[in-house]
């Protein structure tokens, strides 16, 4: 009995730590060598709330903010007090002509503060929002990212992650690739997921006043299919058509075709599955793959939308057509967990070091940019008390030299007193009449 519930309670824990790491480990957060950068004396210096006002201040007297001063701050950030100022410089970085000058640090200090203190909703929003905040996530915070939002179940959130590798065209890492497939994997098959808009627009009170807005000309209407894509379907099915095209084998050929249906794109799907079909590719794809199509198709054929209805119908016959060999039996999900699991064991190690290794050149980078930021100041200072030097030795000059240069200022001073009148007297002036005997005349009131 004893060795029965200690084999139990072993699986027990081996099946919670699983679960727990599911799928980086700790170490994976690099966190020592992280908090290691708050040990750098400029960021010990920092009192945020004078530093945030110094920063602030000068945007609005100069129209100018510092990528430097903001990668500061963005560091120096321990707890959620900042947080607020920290997203108000962002944004005026982002609309300012050193937007291009920010620094990968920042990115990354941006996530990691919002991450770690749970605000997660506004993170993802501010992620997406590119053009107010231009927070870009590099590979090592994606996987960060979507491992946290596996870990809570949150599959939604996760796929929004991968998402945003698609919207960059980004399919380089592999650890990424395979982190984005299992959350956008979950939240197709996971019976409850999380809403996709988390923040949903107020639509404004009518008040039943009409208001017009007088416009230079009207916007023909157009529709990039990319970044003005909206619908969670569309962006998911999107995503894993791209990424199913990383995978060259059944789960990558599985998902290019089930992407390409949430995507409406079925005279793609149909030429593709056509294509797998004559390349000979034994198996094609797996039968999970198959019902998700199937319940697509249902639905597609039960939509108002009757223009896609004859591909549709065609693509359905070539998909019930396909051989019993065409089709893979076994668990989709099994295969793309153990696939996961497999990478992060074989590169998690080297992310690791590597990012360790980051994290010496941004703070060696982040003193550089900061002292040839302070150059700069300086030699503008030292150009400007030069600048001034000269007007006070010139003025000096004109006093010394005063009675010797008379006649060169009087003649100075005529040519000017000449342009001055012709300016103010730009035409010919009329003769006021200036006499004294006009009387002027009498008016008297008619009688009605």
């Amino acid at each position: 009995m004893r060795s029965t519930l200690t084999r139990d309670a072993y699986l027990a824990y081996c099946q919670l730590s699983c679960g727990k790491r599911f799928f980086l480990s700790e170490a994976y957060k690099c966190q020592e060598a992280w908090e290691r950068r708050l040990k750098a004396p400029i960021l010990q210096k920092i009192k945020l709330d004078d530093f945030f006002y110094e920063i602030d201040l000068k945007n609005q007297n100069e129209g100018k903010i510092s990528a430097v001063d903001v990668d500061l701050f963005a560091n120096a950030i321990q707890d959620e007090s900042h947080l607020d100022e920290l997203q108000d410089l962002t944004h005026k970085l982002r609309l300012s002509a050193n937007t291009g000058k920010t620094l990968q640090s920042t990115h990354h200090s941006f996530i990691r503060i919002f991450l770690s203190l749970g605000r997660h909703d506004e993170l993802l929003h501010i992620l997406n929002d590119r053009i107010n905040y231009g927070i870009f996530p590099d590979y090592y915070c994606s996987c960060l990212l979507m491992d946290t939002f596996i870990k809570n179940k949150n599959y939604t959130a996760a796929a929004k992650v991968g998402v945003l590798q698609m919207l960059q065209e980004d399919w380089e890492d592999s650890l990424t690739n395979n982190l984005a497939l299992y959350s956008c994997h979950m939240y197709l098959t996971s019976p409850h997921v999380e809403p996709w808009d988390t923040q949903p627009q107020e639509d404004e009170p009518d008040d039943g006043e009409e208001i017009k807005v007088r416009v230079k000309y009207l916007r023909n209407p157009y529709f990039d299919d990319h970044f003005d894509l909206n619908d969670p379907k569309l962006l998911v099915g999107k995503t894993l058509a791209s990424l199913g095209d990383q995978f060259p084998d059944p789960v990558g050929r599985t998902y290019q075709l089930v992407g390409l249906s949430l995507y409406n794109k079925w005279d793609k799907a149909l030429t593709l599955l056509q294509r797998f079909i004559s390349s000979k590719h034994k198996p094609i794809i797996f039968q999970a793959g198959v019902k998700k199509m199937e319940e697509l198709i249902e639905e597609s054929l039960k939509s108002e939308d009757t223009s896609n209805k004859e591909t549709i119908e065609n693509f359905s016959q070539v998909l019930h057509e396909l051989k019993p060999d065409s089709v893979l039996e076994e668990d989709l999900h099994e295969v793309i967990l153990g696939r996961v699991r497999h990478v992060v064991g074989e590169e998690e190690q080297s992310v690791i070091e590597k990012q360790c290794q980051v994290y010496k050149h941004w703070e060696k980078e982040r003193e550089e940019m900061l002292q040839a930021e302070v150059d700069q100041l300086q030699k503008q200072q030292k150009l400007a008390e030069v600048e001034k030097m000269k007007k006070e030795l010139d003025t000096k000059e004109k006093i010394l030299f005063f009675f010797e240069n008379e006649e060169k200022w009087q003649l100075e001073i005529e040519n000017k007193r000449e342009k001055y009148e012709k300016q103010k007297q730009p035409g010919k002036a009329k003769n006021k009449i200036d006499d004294k005997d006009y009387i002027p005349p009498e008016v008297r009131r008619s009688s009605n």
